[in-house]
Parts: structure tokens; C-alpha cells; sequence
């Protein structure tokens, strides 16, 4: 028969590769808003070269959430020494992570496991 030969549009098979349009659209959005979630090595190593070396050996990202990096500091003097850096940081973290929009930096004193 002629007719079996032809696909079928009914067909809930989608060609290899395809994505329903709702997925799609979902993934075109979350890229533009910038909802995905940055990995811990990222974002450590997005500190690691905004911060320069010294500063990372006594200062470690804790938590990033809702456009807010959380610092741990080793001591008062680290605190008060990126406090001063603050909008430089912001600029530069923003550059390493691919434009992810840091609201504000937070430092804190903490526990800096080696």
C-alpha cells in the first residue's frame, strides 16, 4: 500500500535530536535570564583569579545564591582589605563567570580549610 509507506503526523515519534517547543523555549529563557546554577569549582575558580592568589589562600566563596556571593575571610585584616576591593571584584567575577549578574559581596569571618 502506498499510504503505509508515508509517515504518519500523528506520530509520537520526534526525530532524533528534536526538542518540544515548550523545552525549547524554556531552555532560550533560563539562558537569557541566567538561571543556571554555577558549579562550586566555577565559581572557586572565578574567585581564585579575581581575587589573585593571596587573597584565596585566606578568603573562599561559601555560597552563591540570588545574585549573592558569600565570602568566608581567614581574619580582620582580609575582611577590611577585600571590603576596600568590593566593586572590583564584582566587576571581575562578573567577567569570569560569562556575565552572571553579581548583586553584592558579602564577607564574613570563618573557617578557611586548606
Amino acid at each position: 500500500m502506498y499510504m503505509s509507506s508515508c509517515p504518519d503526523s500523528r506520530s509520537k515519534h520526534k526525530p532524533k535530536g528534536a526538542e518540544h517547543f515548550s523545552e525549547l523555549i524554556g531552555n532560550v529563557i533560563e539562558g537569557l535570564s541566567g538561571k543556571e546554577r554555577l558549579g562550586k569549582e566555577e565559581i572557586e575558580d572565578a574567585w581564585r583569579i579575581s581575587a589573585g592568589e593571596a587573597a584565596a589562600r585566606h578568603a573562599k566563596p561559601v555560597s552563591f545564591k540570588k545574585a549573592s556571593l558569600v565570602i568566608d575571610v581567614a581574619n580582620s585584616s582580609w575582611l577590611y582589605e577585600l571590603s576596600i576591593r568590593k566593586q572590583e571584584l564584582v566587576k571581575s567575577l562578573e567577567l569570569q563567570l560569562k556575565g552572571k549578574k553579581i548583586k553584592e559581596i558579602r564577607f564574613r569571618i570563618g573557617d578557611i580549610k586548606k
